[in-house]
């Protein structure tokens, strides 16, 4: 039985060991490369009443994803807005000051990253009716942003839609939403979205009759005589306000305060009330007391701790 010499045997596992080791290198870089090269790709797209758009586009790859740089993103859209521009004949830009790119790193390492920017002229009006549809001919719609993903178009609250072409997967009429799943299914079908106004349908139905138009002419004049009228009287009475003579009031001394409060009590009350209702101190209380009972208009008694107030000119009146 032949054997191998021992130095051919190390080389041999050398080898084995060497070659297994650059396979399961080059199945770590190429399944880095796969995960680098997954992405998730949506596309929203706001339409707005001056036939601009607002764009956001949201991809989501794993945590070693590639990010385009701020030139690329650039670059991508000003170039689709040209072919557009060529393909549809009509004049169409970017609004600079809306490009926007921003990337987050989420919770599960997952990397998100958000291109925004406004496509202005990106819709047509046609006879109070918006007609979106014209751009998406250009050859490769999509594969000249970031590729095949999910689509959404927002249209505004205040218009009505009239046709849609593709039907949306998913469609929201309370949020004004078009869902498409796969954009190539949207390309597929020469796409056409036709929004209408209920302000338009309205004007066109019909027109005022003279009629209604004399009635509201007829309100107008009513009015303004009754705003006229009321003005009118308005000055009066502030000329007649103006003529009324101010009431003069006298002052009114402290021992004065003190009678009317007995008058109001019935004639006879404890000096602590007075005190209390006339914000006096004791001793004024009792020096104003005192002089009025030396004048002979009240007269009081102890009871216990206080004393009771009399006033005499009102027992006076009552003989």
């Amino acid at each position: 039985m032949l054997t191998m010499p021992i130095q051919v045997q190390m080389k041999l596992q050398t080898s084995t060991i060497l070659i297994i080791t650059i396979a399961f290198t080059l199945m770590l870089v190429f399944c880095g490369r796969v995960e680098a090269q997954s992405y998730i790709t949506q596309y929203r797209v706001q339409l707005n009443s001056d036939n601009s758009a607002t764009w956001t586009i949201t991809q989501v790859s794993g945590i070693n994803g590639t990010v385009d740089t701020w030139a690329g993103f650039q670059n991508k859209v000003t170039a689709l807005v040209d072919a557009a521009a060529n393909q549809t004949n009509r004049q169409m830009s970017i609004d600079d000051n809306s490009l926007q790119m921003s990337t987050y790193i989420s919770e599960n390492n997952s990397k998100s990253t958000e291109y925004d920017f406004t496509w202005l002229n990106f819709s047509v009006t046609k006879n109070g009716q918006m007609v979106v549809g014209d751009v998406f001919s250009v050859n490769g719609f999509f594969g000249q942003l970031y590729g095949d993903g999910e689509l959404q178009i927002n249209y505004p609250a205040n218009y009505t839609l009239q046709s849609v072409n593709p039907n949306p997967d998913q469609k929201d009429l309370n949020s004004q939403t078009l869902e498409w799943v796969w954009t190539p299914s949207f390309l597929a079908k020469n796409p056409s979205i036709v929004l209408g106004t209920p302000k338009t349908v309205a004007a066109s139905s019909s027109l005022p009759s003279p009629f209604l138009l004399a009635s509201v002419s007829a309100i107008a004049v009513v009015a303004a005589a009754a705003a006229a009228w009321f003005l009118v009287m308005n000055r009066r009475q502030k000329v007649k306000e103006s003529l009324v003579l101010p009431t003069l009031t006298l002052p009114v001394s402290e021992e004065e305060k003190v009678l009317r409060m007995l008058r109001s009590t019935g004639g006879s009350t404890f000096q602590s009330a007075i005190t209390e209702q006339c914000r006096f101190s004791k001793a004024k209380t009792s020096q104003l007391l005192t002089a009025l009972e030396r004048n002979g208009k009240v007269r009081r008694y102890k009871r216990g701790r206080d004393k009771i107030v009399n006033l005499v000119e009102q027992t006076k009146g009552g003989k």
